[in-house]
């Protein structure tokens, strides 16, 4: 299998042509980029991109979002944490986590730790005591974070598992 530049899968399923990979690598670069610009680039009219579009949004893609740098909206603190939980109590630690604000991507792994989650806090004070307050939760016996320093390489192109 080969990818792109954006990580697009080169060889997707034979419903999606060269045209639907091109048409997502553009939108995951700029979502906001016009049809008529998008058909320019792809060699189509501004109808055939709209369904082309509309086609993908039914099957690929999820949403539009947008992008952007958590420390200077005040966040501080960034860490990617590993939760390690007890199994019976797995979906109801889930269940909990999700409805933190604090908690701004959640995500259910196999590997060292069940649950993956990005946290955010204003501070490293806020984040320990966040930390603190997820191992005190019922069930989960043990908070793994990596307090992120730096972004060397950004999610170019955000994906959701179902």
């Amino acid at each position: 299998m080969e990818y792109s530049k954006l990580g697009v899968l080169r060889e997707m399923s034979e419903e999606f042509d060269e045209k639907d990979k091109k048409i997502i690598e553009r939108l995951s670069e700029n979502a906001r980029i016009t049809y008529t610009e998008l058909a320019k680039e792809i060699g189509l009219s501004d109808v055939a991109v709209i369904k082309r579009v509309k086609k993908l949004e039914n099957r690929v893609i999820k949403r539009y979002t947008v992008v952007v740098d958590p420390r200077s909206l005040g966040f501080k603190a960034i860490s990617l944490t590993g939760i390690d939980v007890d199994p019976d109590k797995l979906f109801s630690v889930i269940e909990n986590l999700k409805s933190r604000d604090y908690v701004k991507g959640l995500w259910l792994t196999t590997g060292d730790h069940p649950l993956m989650a990005v946290i955010w806090a204003r501070d490293e004070e806020e984040m320990a005591k966040i930390h603190k307050e997820i191992g005190e939760l019922d069930g989960v016996k043990r908070v793994c974070p990596a307090i992120v320093l730096k972004t060397i390489k950004d999610m170019e192109k955000g994906f959701y598992i179902d």
